[in-house]
């Protein structure tokens, strides 16, 4: 369950997301996402936006989230995608909506998490105030 709630500055031109503040999930795992994390949403293929869309739905948080966990790889994929789902849930996501989200990132997230290489992430998880 989330501590607080989303609060962003969009970054003009740009898909993405600045936070003003640090999100935090306290579900299965404690995660901390410090203020000045940057993301971008939720990862739809454009011809999905409209079903699932990219930002202003039920599982901002979520997405923020699982963003923070795949920059970072502070887990493995599977545990960060669980938890994506974990938060889809405690954010009230419907189960048709949080188990086609998620059989999308299982299925198509080692693209994004392959990206990320390992020292980069070690050092974006301990650059950052927690």
């Amino acid at each position: 369950m989330f501590r607080n709630d989303l609060v962003v500055t969009h970054l003009v031109g740009t898909g993405s997301y600045r936070l003003k503040e640090a999100l935090i999930y306290a579900g299965s795992d404690l995660v901390v996402i410090p203020e000045g994390f940057i993301f971008d949403g939720a990862s739809v293929p454009q011809l999905f936006t409209n079903l699932f869309p990219k930002s202003g739905a039920r599982y901002d948080r979520a997405a923020c989230l699982h963003d923070w966990l795949y920059a970072t790889q502070t887990t493995t994929r599977k545990e960060a995608d669980d938890l994506f789902l974990e938060a889809m849930k405690a954010d009230g996501v419907g189960t048709i909506t949080r188990r086609t989200i998620y059989r999308a990132v299982r299925m198509f997230g080692w693209s994004a998490w392959n990206k990320v290489k390992k020292d980069e992430a070690n050092k974006l998880a301990v650059s950052l105030p927690a």
